[in-house]
């Protein structure tokens, strides 16, 4: 298991918004849909974003340019999935209204869109 931090941009900005710490069986690569689900929203619904940037950061003891015989070896330290907030037929209705004015971009995917009131409308009376 690969232990990783997914940092979410503001929408239409490069500043961070949020940080989650995660660990998976390998990390997500540029390009890759994430969809965060969180307790408060009935499960598919939730944040949905797309890996932008891997930042790897590592240690090395080093202080020069050049190594020393014997040579030392640097260490990973952390690293860090910087993604940015999009949507898909998933994204919860939070997370739709938070990205409305920010151009944010869409899943491409060959399904219609629910939106997480809609299913909660359908549902209700159910149990």
């Amino acid at each position: 298991m690969v232990k990783f931090t997914v940092v979410v941009r503001e929408a239409g900005k490069v500043k961070p918004d949020y940080s989650l710490d995660f660990e998976a069986p390998m990390l997500p690569r540029v390009g890759d849909y994430l969809s965060i689900q969180r307790p408060d929203h009935p499960r598919p619904f939730g944040e949905d974003m797309i890996v932008a940037k891997i930042w790897w950061r590592l240690f090395h003891p080093e202080t020069g340019g050049f190594g020393k015989d014997p040579p030392k070896v640097g260490t990973f330290d952390e690293v860090f999935v910087e993604c940015v907030p999009a949507v898909s037929p998933y994204s919860s209705d939070q997370w739709r209204r938070s990205l409305e004015h920010a151009n944010a971009p869409e899943f491409e995917v060959e399904r219609f869109s629910v939106s997480e009131s809609q299913i909660a409308e359908a549902t209700r009376g159910y149990s």
